[in-house]
């Protein structure tokens, strides 16, 4: 991680396609961060830091936030290797 003024940057590719895969597929339900952390049983913040890729969340952690946002795991988890594959694509 590095710092950028007072917020923690990531430098992790997976953690970032992670949290980007999240964000994405959290606003194609029409989920606001407070909504999906209410049907998830985390905190707001939980939800704020996976997506900027601050945390490494777990397996059984994401399959609860694809479950509440009615999307397969395995989808997400494809997602996220697309995500990560045009990233170094583009290096």
């Amino acid at each position: 991680m590095q710092r950028r003024g007072r917020q923690i940057q990531p430098t992790n590719l997976r953690r970032k396609a992670i949290g980007a895969v999240v964000s994405e597929v959290r606003r194609e339900a029409g989920f606001s961060q407070e909504r999906l952390s209410a049907e998830c049983g985390f905190e707001r913040t939980y939800i704020s830091r996976v997506e900027r890729g601050i945390l490494n969340p777990t397996a059984i952690r994401l399959w609860t936030i694809a479950d509440a946002l009615g999307t397969p795991f395995h989808d997400m988890a494809r997602r996220m290797g697309a995500w990560v594959a045009d990233r170094q694509r583009s290096r």
